[in-house]
């Protein structure tokens, strides 16, 4: 098995077509049919199979797929490091940002990529935390920042920031009746309250209940939602409160809403940079992490953003 027959199985199975392959790799249809019979007779099985919709992968086949994928990357890497060696990286990059974090660090983290790695291109996928950390293991991603500090054995944290949380309401005469005389929320009001928070398997939600846990307080969550910006709107309505990063509450666009920091205790989570273990990451990888601890780093020297730096 060489480049050129895992080449041959990227193309197919992003095609659905042997012959649209072939038109790919500039090679004839024959050539690559060939090259999948010596595969298949190699190793006893079946790469592809045909259907009314075209070609698809068969178990075997999409386990070979995944591991043709990583290895052409790291090829393509390998060559882009080689050839900007002398000069500025080049090649694409992908950074995963969570939900709350995106509108605080996205504009930094491109101006800072934009000035320093013109030859860089940097793309940005947003979503809940725990996606970000499957989306590294699968290698949808080079980067990632998640939250916490118990990742799977094949994700790598670098701890950089902690954050401290909020609880969020409609306007101030919705926060009122929960402050305390120093304008914060003792955590145990929170039973008091109907909470919008994410699912279970969200990392706050797990945060939320453990501090709750913890205090022997019960909360009272009236709506699972995985999306962020209809929690706000939900919130905005009136139907429940929220726990919210600062980072989020005060970057970027949302309903006018009102906040004040949880406290006693306060709940708070580990800001990472996030990384799948064992893979030799790219000269622009390497660059693109450390603009990342700069913006990072910065934002947590303003006061919109509770959060310290982690030396």
């Amino acid at each position: 098995m060489d480049l050129k027959d895992l080449r041959c199985v990227v193309a197919i199975a992003d095609t659905g077509s042997f012959v649209a392959a072939s038109e790919r790799l500039n090679m004839s249809q024959p050539s690559v049919s060939a090259r999948i019979r010596d595969m298949e007779a190699n190793l006893g099985a079946q790469l592809f199979t045909r259907g009314a919709r075209g070609v698809t992968a068969t178990q075997l086949g999409e386990e070979l797929l995944r591991h043709a994928r990583s290895i052409l990357r790291q090829m393509h890497d390998a060559e882009s490091d080689m050839l900007a060696y002398r000069g500025s990286p080049v090649g694409l990059v992908r950074v995963g940002l969570p939900t709350s974090l995106t509108a605080a660090l996205t504009m930094p983290l491109l101006d800072l990529c934009k000035a320093d790695m013109p030859n860089v291109r940097l793309r940005i996928v947003e979503s809940m935390s725990g996606y970000i950390g499957n989306w590294l293991q699968d290698r949808t991603l080079d980067l990632g920042i998640t939250f916490g500090s118990s990742p799977p054995t094949d994700i790598e944290l670098e701890p950089l920031a902690r954050e401290d949380l909020l609880l969020v309401g409609k306007n101030d005469a919705a926060m009122a009746p929960l402050l305390d005389a120093a304008g914060n929320v003792p955590f145990v009001r929170l039973s008091q309250v109907p909470l919008i928070l994410p699912g279970p398997e969200h990392g706050l939600r797990t945060l939320v209940e453990d501090v709750a846990r913890q205090q022997a307080v019960r909360l009272g969550v009236v709506v699972e939602l995985d999306a962020f910006g209809e929690m706000q709107q939900l919130v905005a309505r009136g139907l429940g409160y929220t726990v919210m990063s600062s980072a989020a509450f005060n970057y970027g666009f949302r309903p006018p809403l009102s906040a004040a920091q949880i406290l006693r205790p306060t709940v708070s989570r580990i800001v990472n940079l996030t990384t799948l273990s064992g893979r030799i990451p790219s000269r622009a990888v390497n660059e693109v992490a450390q603009r990342i601890r700069q913006v990072i780093a910065m934002r947590a020297a303003e006061a919109a953003w509770l959060a310290h730096s982690i030396p």
